[in-house]
Order: structure tokens, then sequence, then C-alpha cells
């Protein structure tokens, strides 16, 4: 049987979106119902929340944290990362770093971490000036072959800095600025340290390549990205000018999915801000809101990605999403908000988890984000 309350809901919000005039001129309900009968109703089946064992609810046998415990394990497992350390966990990290350069308010240093045997990811440290200790930020960015130079303000040409600048997106410059010692590393597949398509197999996209050979090994691509962020994280909380008590975690689109299945997995993010990729994984009527880069085979057995969400609580997350953001849908987005906030309040802290709307799109918005990120750090 369908989920009727998801649907529901839904319906319920896009019409309230349309009246509000809040969606793309595209409206919502003409993206709706397009699969003949017999698609809807296999849809229906798939989509059955009866079939996801992990979804949080609030007769879960022994509430939210022993629900947070088993949930969190599964999904562990099922991106892959039990199969990855159990290939690599005894890999010794190698870090190096090029020339300090100082450039101006803060230093910026360009390095490399090696997180499994031959994988270099390129990033770029950037630390106010002083002796700190900093508050940490680990910055992931999306689809962006220059995205870890995009998020340190290190410009390509005027065009660059332009886009950047308008979309807020030199969120490691704007980190360091705020007093945090911030990491904008290049993210596996999304940049140049994936398995890229150099046979044209995959519509010439890396990122898809890079899942393909994942798949092939019983991995995951959000998997790998997953344990290169707590890779970076392993090495930066062990600097003598970090304060690890504050970890930021902040990124926009495929960098937002990177931020929520990290924030999930890894205890020691004390704040996650997941910008344009919060959402369902997929819409009542069949439409996938991320690339498939970001999928975890059987998910849908464990859950959705407000369940993904929920494993950050009671510690605070911001999602961020853009008005005019034809990737994703409002009721979609408002759905997932709605569980969310259930999950918080069996955790006992409401207020840690926020849902903000910016005006515009796919982008990251400074003035919804860092006021919230910033409340946190002043908070301890």
């Amino acid at each position: 049987m369908i989920d009727h309350g998801h649907r529901r809901s839904f319906l319920k919000h896009a019409a309230s979106a349309l009246i509000v005039g809040s969606i793309p001129s595209a409206s919502l309900l003409a993206q709706t119902f397009k699969h003949p009968e017999q698609v809807r109703r296999f849809l229906e089946r798939l989509y059955d929340e009866s079939h996801r064992k992990h979804t949080f609810r609030a007769h879960y046998p022994g509430g939210f944290e022993r629900w947070q415990r088993e949930a969190r394990e599964e999904l562990q497992r099922l991106v892959g990362l039990e199969k990855i350390k159990a290939q690599v966990g005894d890999h010794i990290l190698q870090v190096r770093l090029a020339e300090t350069k100082d450039v101006g308010g803060y230093t910026r240093r360009k390095g490399t971490i090696e997180t499994e045997p031959n994988v270099r990811i390129p990033f770029w440290l950037l630390k106010p000036k002083g002796s700190g200790p900093f508050p940490l930020a680990v910055l992931p960015h999306g689809h962006d072959g220059r995205g870890h130079d995009t998020y340190a303000g290190v410009y390509h040409d005027d065009a660059h800095k332009e886009k950047t600048l308008a979309q807020d997106r030199n969120v490691a410059v704007q980190a360091v600025e705020r007093g945090f010692l911030a990491i904008a590393p290049a993210t596996r597949g999304l940049a140049v340290n994936g398995v890229p398509d150099v046979f044209a197999r995959h519509d010439s996209r890396n990122c898809r390549s890079q899942l393909m050979h994942c798949l092939l090994a019983g991995r995951t691509a959000i998997g790998e990205r997953v344990w290169d962020l707590q890779r970076i994280i392993d090495w930066a909380v062990s600097l003598p000018e970090v304060n690890s008590q504050h970890l930021l975690m902040m990124g926009n689109s495929g960098g937002g999915m990177a931020t929520l299945y990290t924030a999930a997995c890894e205890k020691r993010i004390t704040v996650a801000v997941p910008s344009c990729s919060f959402s369902t994984i997929a819409s009542p009527e069949g439409r996938i809101y991320h690339c498939d880069c970001n999928m975890v085979p059987g998910i849908f057995e464990w859950g959705d990605l407000y369940d993904v969400a929920g494993l950050t609580a009671p510690r605070h997350l911001l999602a961020v999403s853009g008005r005019e953001d034809k990737l994703h849908e409002a009721a979609s987005i408002e759905h997932a908000a709605d569980r969310v906030r259930t999950i918080y309040k069996a955790a006992g802290h409401p207020s840690a988890f926020q849902h903000r709307w910016g005006a515009e799109g796919h982008r990251f918005y400074s003035d919804l984000m860092w006021p919230f990120v910033m409340k946190t750090v002043n908070q301890k």
C-alpha cells in the first residue's frame, strides 16, 4: 500500500506553495503524475514506508537512542564504511603541505592528504592570524572540478571570482574571517582525484564513473567521501591550533550531501549545514532529486534522507534551501523538514534543528547560515 500520509503531506505543501507563489513557474503539480498507471503503482509499492526498517517512528522499540544506534550502524554498513575500514583501516595518513602564503587577515597553504593508498586528496588550509586554538571548519564542495579553489577564494579568472562572490561560494574564506581554521578539500569523484571516465562509457561524467567503480567493489561514492572527510578530521583535530570542541561541516549541493552523510556517521561534528541538498531521496511520483553518485543501494530498505539527517541529533543541524532551486521541490523539502523536527523533538533538542529558505536558487546563503553557526559556537 502507498504511504498515504506522505502523499497527503506532499500535496498539501504543493497546494500551499502554489498559493503563496513560492516555487518556480514550472509548477510542482505539472511535474507530478506523469508516469502511466502501472508505473505509479509499482513506485507506490517500492516507496511504501513499511519496508524501511530504520525510518524513525515514535514507537520505535527502545526509543530514540536505540533507533539512532542501530540506524547509524546499518547506514555505515550500507555506504561501505565498514568495508573500506577493513581494507585500508591500518593506512597511515600522509599529509604534505606547501609553503604558507600571507593573504592579509589570514594565511593559506595548499596541501594533500592520502586517505588510503594511492588516493591523494588536495585541500586548502586557511588559518587566522594568531596561535589559536581555533574552531575547525571542514567544507566539502559539490559538482565543481575546481570546487576546493572556489571555496578557498583561489580564483582562476575574473568570471570565476564574480560568480563565486555573487553566490557566497567562498565559504572557507568566510569561515577563516570568522575565526575558524578552515579546510577546503577536493571531493573525491567531483574534482581531479577520482576515477575519470577516460573510456567515455558513463556519458563523460566522472562522478558516474567513480560510482560504477565503487559499486563493483562493494563501496559507494558517498561512502568514500565520508571516509575522506573523516580522515581529514583525524588529521586536523591533532593540530595544536585546533579547538576540536567546535567542528563545523558545511557544503552546497553534492557537498551538502557529503555533509549530511558525514554528520550522520561522525559524532565529532558539532554543527552541520547542508545547503541546497536537503530533501527526500525521491518524490512520491518518482522524481529522484540527487545525482546518481549520491545514491546508496538499498537505502529505501533502511530509511530516507530525513533519517540520515536525524542521525545528527542532538547536535546542531541547519538545512538551507533555495526557493528557486529547480533541482528540488518545496513539498518534499518541507516534508523532510517535518520528519527531522520529529526526530529532534524525540531527542529532546527541538531547537537544535532548523530549516531556512533562501530567496534564490542553487547556491549558498551566508546571511542565513553564519548567524546559526556562530550562535552554536558562542553557546559553549
